[in-house]
């Protein structure tokens, strides 16, 4: 809707424009139309910035602020004006017989996302011919409990094609749901759940909370603020070996899990991307190398 809305307004614009010309009130209207969007980005990295500041966290350099906003602008007009409206489920699930013995994907996207996020990775599984199940986790502003029993499903039908426990990819709240759905495994078995999936990989997940979450409104954004009665619940009943399943990509740059290192889970493997916004973190090519490495360990 947003989508066409927007294509509605500029249409509009310019008809406007035909009967009255460029007056100051156009001008502006064109401005908000075609660079409102990158504006906001870089109002909110550089929210981030004062925040992590204010924390004494690693702050952005400028320049690499400078360029996360324009990647960041294009990445996320790509994912949410065409990818996740209209191209969610061009790429379908991919379980072959030839995957057998192979280890499989389950991909986990994060807040007000559905699983045309991971388009391009999904099709590179496809032309390996490698084993994946992506979620579309709704509803959409459900609790992150809520979403679990999806997770469960995704990840038995990739056990069944596969015969081993996938590697998870999550992007930040796919993260919190993902480790929800590890500690439920753990309540329904006498293990301490961490073998139920060979690797968890997480990309800018809110691992310890995130400061922008204080103006949530919805129930599952204001279950990722930090320190969060739900955060507590969940980290209270997580097994002392989790870390060692968990890689924890974080940028300074985040404009929305800050202040850093917030999306590092304590004690895991953590691996920086420098200057990199939230959503461009989904396509960074060494990102994708380690599920390569993680599927074929």
């Amino acid at each position: 809707l947003l989508f066409v809305a927007w294509f509605a307004l500029l249409a509009g614009l310019l008809a406007a424009v035909r009967v009255t010309g460029w007056t100051p009130a156009c001008w502006i209207a064109l401005y908000l139309l075609v660079l409102g969007h990158p504006t906001v980005l870089a109002a909110e990295m550089l929210l981030a910035r004062r925040v992590a500041t204010r924390h004494a966290a690693p702050r952005a350099r400028w320049l690499d602020m400078v360029r996360a906003v324009l990647v960041e602008w294009r990445e996320s007009t790509a994912i949410f004006g065409w990818r996740m409206p209209w191209r969610s489920n061009a790429v379908e699930d991919h379980l072959p017989k030839s995957s057998r013995g192979l280890r499989g994907v389950v991909f986990i996207h994060g807040y007000i996302c559905n699983r045309g996020l991971w388009n391009p990775w999904m099709k590179r599984l496809v032309k390996l011919d490698r084993a994946f199940v992506a979620v579309s986790l709704e509803p959409l502003f459900a609790s992150l409990d809520d979403y679990v029993p999806q997770i469960e499903r995704a990840v038995r039908r990739v056990e069944a094609a596969t015969g081993l426990a996938p590697v998870i990819v999550a992007h930040s709240m796919g993260g919190l749901v993902a480790r929800a759905w590890l500690r439920s495994r753990a309540a329904h078995k006498r293990s301490d759940g961490t073998d139920e999936a060979a690797r968890l990989v997480t990309i800018g997940t809110p691992h310890r909370g995130t400061w922008l979450a204080r103006l949530a409104r919805t129930a599952n954004a204001r279950q990722m603020g930090v320190d969060s009665p739900w955060m507590r619940t969940l980290a209270e009943k997580e097994p002392p070996t989790l870390p060692g399943l968990i890689t924890s990509w974080w940028s300074e740059c985040d404009q929305i899990v800050y202040p850093p290192p917030t999306a590092v889970f304590p004690g895991s493997e953590a691996k920086q991307l420098r200057g990199v916004g939230h959503i461009a973190l989904t396509a960074r090519e060494e990102i994708w190398k380690e599920i390569r490495r993680r599927i074929d360990y």
